[in-house]
């Protein structure tokens, strides 16, 4: 018995330990990298919102999306934005920013996350800043 006893502690041991190995690898993963992903939709936040409340199989598209917008900033707190049209998003925290300006108008990208029906937004995070049209490059 102390045979069986020894080949059953082995056995249950591999299998923890493969089974913590595969709960590592999937805690484990990278960071998003919403700037380095290509648009999958360019829009205006009011398209945005228009297709996320129109139904559930036009919404599905959009979610976890890499959405560019070409926006009118409506308020910027230098942690999240929001644009004109109901969109509100958090800045990427791996990428600098600048601060940006009510009533400028520009090009931002990020991942839709939501539409929030209690405050009419469209949520997203990971938000870069593509370009500002007639700023110098």
């Amino acid at each position: 018995m102390d045979q069986k006893r020894k080949r059953r502690a082995v056995g249950l041991g591999l299998v923890a330990a493969a089974f913590g190995a595969i709960i590592w690898s999937l805690m484990d993963r990278p960071h998003r990298d919403v700037a380095g992903e290509s648009a999958q939709f360019k829009l205006v936040p009011q398209e945005l919102a228009i297709a996320l409340t129109s139904g559930d199989s036009i919404a599905a598209l959009y979610l976890n999306a890499v959405v560019e917008l070409y926006a009118v900033v409506d308020q910027d707190d230098g942690t999240r934005a929001s644009f004109e049209g109901g969109v509100v998003a958090v800045w990427d925290t791996l990428n600098s920013h600048r601060a940006l300006k009510k009533g400028e108008l520009l090009r931002v990208k990020g991942r839709v996350t939501g539409y929030d029906d209690l405050f009419e937004e469209v949520r997203m995070d990971g938000l870069v800043l593509v370009d500002a049209p007639g700023a110098e490059q």
